[in-house]
């Protein structure tokens, strides 16, 4: 039986069931790119952050606020992070953008240095994650790198 099968078989439609779908099931959390494997874990250390935040003006204004007030363990482990990737989410809406999305990685930027946080490699990715759009593959427009280009990139390694 598929992965999508078993998740369809135990009522599972949401993307936050699944971890806890796929722990239980002792389903490792992996995908792999060209640069190699990548493993999803909860970590103190992690080698790479992913931070997901809506493209909607007022979502995005709420998610830079919790960046500001994460607390001190969510900053630790940002600090000891290599790479942070930001993701921004529902590009479709404000119809790709350019304009949105550097305003939110901007102010993104800024909140974490304001906090003190110093990433050494940050980077920002523009998804539409309903549409699967600049996940794996481009969204049709080449001045907009995937998730997957943006794991894979040297420069941020």
């Amino acid at each position: 039986m598929s992965t999508m099968e078993r998740l369809q078989r135990n009522g599972i439609q949401r993307y936050d069931r699944m971890t806890e779908f796929f722990r239980e099931e002792n389903i490792p959390l992996s995908f792999e790119t060209r640069s190699g494997m990548w493993e999803i874990t909860d970590s103190n250390d992690p080698d790479v952050v992913l931070y997901v935040m809506d493209a909607d003006s007022a979502s995005a204004e709420a998610n830079i606020i919790d960046l500001g007030i994460a607390g001190d363990a969510t900053i630790g482990v940002l600090e000891s992070c290599a790479r942070f990737i930001l993701i921004v989410n529902k590009m479709d809406n404000p119809n790709w953008s350019s304009e949105s999305f550097h305003i939110i990685s901007d102010r993104a930027t800024s909140e974490l240095q304001r906090d003190g946080v110093n990433i050494k490699k940050f980077n920002s990715v523009a998804v539409s994650a309903l549409h699967g759009d600049n996940i794996i593959q481009k969204s049709g427009d080449p001045m907009w790198r995937t998730l997957v280009q943006t794991l894979d990139l040297e420069s941020i390694l």
